[in-house]
């Protein structure tokens, strides 16, 4: 129960409780009226339920961070690229400021002065914003002041696929028991944790396909093992054109699976991300595509299924993305096909193919 009273040094002091039976909250006030104010919005914080605990009032972004990052079921690599992250580019900034005091405003002040590519800082700020929405789940913040925040602004490029002659380029420039990565990106649509994770008895050579289901993630330890796929979209049946089955057995041939089955590999054992980069590092540079990155090869199994005609629902299930993420990447390579459009709806409102419609007929 909520109430006010003079205490003998003349102050005003407000009384109240968080839940029936807790404990009772105390603060004192030089006048009455200010008591009255401060117990009203209290209570109407209280029917709201956005109340704040005076003790956590003064609980920092830093206190918080060591909780609720202990907390997160993330893996070895995923913790470590967060934990960098709020090192760097978090810390500096919102470490020492009780999370009651951060505003929009900070946040978007903050996002515009982050070094980083457009794109780069709006993964760092994705990540404190899903710090501070936990903060409000666990009722020491009214709000997620990251929510609203406007962003940098990601300047889009359109997606460019690699032509054939730069595809061979670069599977000439790699290590011969390498080559096969390309091969797995360009004509399979696969990430390179999905190519490295990818083992014999998941890929059909008779009916032509192959099943993703695994990745090559590091451990714990810091040594590469296989894991599944982050998200439900990423497991899925991908088909294998004939040239691409051709290749796959003929790198088995000279570069037998590991023990685990696993067909991308140079030592024998799960292939590192860092291992591959080396080489595919020095393979553009010599193929004179400096700036190009594995999952180009992703984009171009993409691009040439859309351009040729492919529906984007299939191709969005073969990539392991939604239709929404897949339009919103690769819409500028599907063709228009605006004669075949012209064509269908002339025969739905006539009944007629347009090349038989005489002059005059009109709907």
């Amino acid at each position: 129960m909520a109430s006010i009273d003079k205490r003998p040094n003349g102050t005003w002091r407000a009384r109240w409780r968080e839940y029936p039976g807790g404990p009772q909250r105390t603060k004192a006030f030089p006048r009455k009226i200010d008591a009255e104010r401060y117990l009203v919005e209290v209570q109407h914080q209280l029917a709201r339920g956005t109340y704040i605990r005076p003790a956590d009032l003064k609980l920092t972004v830093g206190d918080y961070w060591s909780t609720w990052s202990a907390r997160q079921p993330w893996r070895t690599s995923t913790r470590e690229r967060a934990s960098l992250n709020y090192d760097k580019h978090i810390a500096p900034t919102f470490k020492h400021r009780p999370l009651t005091s951060i505003r929009r405003g900070d946040i978007e002040d903050w996002g515009q002065s982050l070094p980083l590519a457009a794109s780069t800082a709006g993964l760092v700020i994705s990540l404190f914003s899903a710090m501070l929405r936990s903060a409000v789940d666990d009722e020491l913040l009214a709000a997620n002041p990251a929510l609203r925040a406007k962003r940098p602004t990601v300047e889009h490029g359109l997606v460019q696929p690699l032509t054939r002659p730069q595809i061979e380029a670069l599977r000439a420039a790699l290590p011969p028991w390498a080559r096969v990565a390309v091969t797995l990106g360009a004509g399979a649509g696969l990430r390179f944790g999905e190519a490295a994770g990818l083992t014999v008895d998941r890929v059909d050579f008779l009916r032509r396909e192959l099943v993703v289901d695994r990745q090559v993630v590091l451990s714990r330890s810091g040594r590469p093992t296989l894991a599944p796929p982050k998200t439900r979209r990423s497991f899925r049946t991908v088909p294998l054109p004939e040239v691409v089955v051709i290749a796959l057995g003929r790198h088995l041939e000279l570069h037998p699976p590991t023990t685990e089955g696993l067909i991308l590999h140079g030592t024998g054992e799960p292939l590192n991300r860092s291992t591959f980069d080396k080489r595919w590092t020095r393979a553009r540079a010599a193929a004179g595509l400096p700036g190009t990155k594995y999952h180009h090869l992703r984009h171009t199994y993409a691009s040439n299924l859309l351009s040729g005609g492919v529906s984007v629902a299939a191709v969005a299930d073969w990539l392991g993305h939604t239709p929404a993420v897949l339009l919103r990447t690769y819409a500028h390579v599907i063709p228009k096909d605006t004669a075949r459009a012209r064509a269908i709806v002339q025969e739905a409102l006539t009944g007629q193919a347009e090349d038989s419609l005489r002059t005059g007929t009109s709907i």
